[in-house]
């Protein structure tokens, strides 16, 4: 079969909306929509393809854009096995004109009204609705273990809404309930009721709601996530490497909910894609209070590690929203953290 590889775009306006290219009558795929871009030449490479791409197809010049990797996606199509390159562009000079498709438009991630996407940028589109924003839980250590329901645990727990609501701020966000099991050599999935319950979980997913985060995940066995009707699963990089090595490709979760997995090592990562997550979370890039044992990334090393992903990531270790824009120039989707939100803004 032949193999093609593919520059594209997703290129943000100064409304947070993104453009999108209507097939043309005479091209395979007729009529559908699709994020501008096309073949990556001999002796190119995927960001030169993609400027003169933009250049043919829409008279756009980039020299003063900011241009960020984003994903790197596989389709297979009837007749061709395509490769695709994404990047985020902000900023350009000229006017988009539709020079190769029929029509062009501007759309809401989320809120799309036209119809249908070209089947290798469905996922695309999905991904662009997830947050860029990750809030990290840490209420039990925060309390000092205190017992859920108690003033210094809805203290704690206080705080972190408050988290919740300075991220919100910044964008839309998502929640990471991530509390240390009170019995950590316990198999995950052991009596998993008894566990959530002493730790609060699904009180915690109630107050990430209330705090306005727009997905709570829960970080746990599989089944915390569907009893506390969270919108998904994230993995420890163990629980990661435990599940695969027992076989499993992806822990069984409800239609629609979220899988994320930790990476610290292209190990790691290695396994997040075996598990074919929906998102990693990586780091971390600088020193943290959490993990004060692990060595920092630094945006070097997360940028190399993180290289052509298939799924968006998120930077975490030390950083705060200010640290937004290196993560997306890094090829991050967004970032995470624990304690920046109050902090550093």
């Amino acid at each position: 079969m032949k193999r093609v590889a593919v520059a594209a775009a997703v290129l943000w306006n100064e409304s947070g909306s993104v453009l999108l290219g209507q097939r043309a009558p005479d091209t395979f795929y007729p009529g559908y929509w699709e994020f501008p871009g096309g073949k990556i030449e001999a002796g190119e490479t995927p960001r030169e393809a993609l400027i003169r791409e933009l250049r043919e197809e829409l008279g756009l010049e980039l020299t003063a854009a900011r241009i960020a990797p984003w994903l790197c996606r596989r389709h297979r199509y009837a007749h061709a096995d395509v490769t695709l390159h994404f990047f985020q562009v902000w900023g350009w000079r000229g006017t988009p004109q539709p020079h190769v498709h029929a029509a062009l438009t501007w759309q809401t991630p989320g809120a799309w009204s036209v119809a249908p996407m070209l089947p290798a940028n469905t996922p695309v589109a999905e991904a662009l609705v997830l947050p860029r924003l990750m809030v990290v839980s840490q209420v039990t250590a925060a309390s000092r273990g205190a017992p859920v329901g108690s003033p210094a645990w809805h203290d704690a727990a206080a705080r972190w809404a408050a988290s919740i609501r300075a991220a919100r701020a910044h964008g839309a966000v998502i929640a990471q309930i991530r509390e240390k099991r009170p019995d950590p050599g316990a198999e995950a999935g052991d009596n998993a009721a008894a566990e959530w319950s002493r730790l609060g979980i699904a009180q915690l997913v109630a107050i990430a709601r209330e705090a306005g985060a727009e997905r709570v995940v829960v970080n746990g066995p599989p089944e915390w996530a569907d009893a506390v009707g969270a919108d998904g699963c994230h993995l420890s990089a163990q629980a990661a490497r435990t599940l695969l090595a027992r076989g499993a490709k992806r822990p069984v979760l409800r239609y629609g909910l979220l899988l994320g997995v930790s990476v610290h090592d292209a190990s790691e990562r290695a396994v997040a894609e075996a598990l074919n997550a929906d998102y990693w979370v990586v780091g971390p890039v600088a020193a943290t209070q959490s993990h004060p044992e692990r060595a920092p990334l630094g945006w070097s090393r997360f940028s190399a590690l993180i290289a052509a992903p298939p799924v968006p990531v998120f930077a975490i270790g030390g950083l705060t929203a200010a640290e937004l824009p290196h993560a997306l120039s890094a090829g991050a989707h967004g970032i995470a953290a624990i304690r920046g939100w109050l902090h550093g803004q």
